[in-house]
């Protein structure tokens, strides 16, 4: 298996939080490596390339600098993992309110049907809208096409402002599923 490499650094440069874990405590880049996907560890680590070669810039411009930010998200870092979803809190987040995608919409996207996509969400489609799928709940259409390596669909969800941190009931990420499944078609 190689992973989705592509989507994982598309994620990633969305603002994919790296520090979120699954139910059993793994990070996107945790999962990657378990998998020996060894060309998302490599996404990964590009990212982080640009990440520290973009900081100079940040401290010319935004004047609190990378500095500010970085320290900011790593103190974050702690409470967002105690965030991670326990399955009762997912599941009641999912029966409050979270508008539920019609089964035509995930089986679009599981396809990489983005023409079908983009007229769901034209029509009023919710772009984060959750489905549920093996017992598993808060599934979102972006998770499965990043699982899928679904760039193009991915990267219109993205563009429509879907949030790459939520994290489904076992704790889940969009991030996780790219760096974790193994479709080798998608490496490019």
């Amino acid at each position: 298996g190689f992973g989705h490499p592509a989507t994982v650094l598309r994620l990633l440069r969305a603002g994919a939080d790296t520090a979120l874990r699954s139910e059993d405590g793994k990070t996107a880049l945790q999962w990657a490596k378990e998998k020996g996907h060894a060309e998302c560890v490599e996404a990964f680590k590009k990212h982080v390339q640009e990440v520290v070669a973009g900081r100079p810039t940040a401290t010319a411009a935004g004047g609190e600098g990378a500095g500010g930010a970085s320290s900011g998200g790593a103190s974050s870092a702690g409470s967002r993992v105690a965030k991670t979803l326990s399955p009762a809190v997912a599941a009641g987040r999912a029966s409050s309110g979270v508008v539920a995608a019609p089964d035509a919409v995930v089986a679009a996207a599981e396809r990489g049907e983005e023409e079908a996509v983009l007229a769901w969400l034209e029509g009023g489609g919710r772009v984060d809208a959750t489905y549920e799928r093996g017992g598993v709940s808060g599934l979102t259409l972006l998770m499965l096409a990043a699982q899928e390596g679904r760039e193009r669909v991915v990267e219109l969800l993205l563009q429509r402002g879907a949030d790459a941190n939520l994290q489904n009931s076992i704790g889940f990420t969009a991030l996780m599923f790219a760096a974790g499944s193994g479709h080798e078609r998608v490496v490019e």
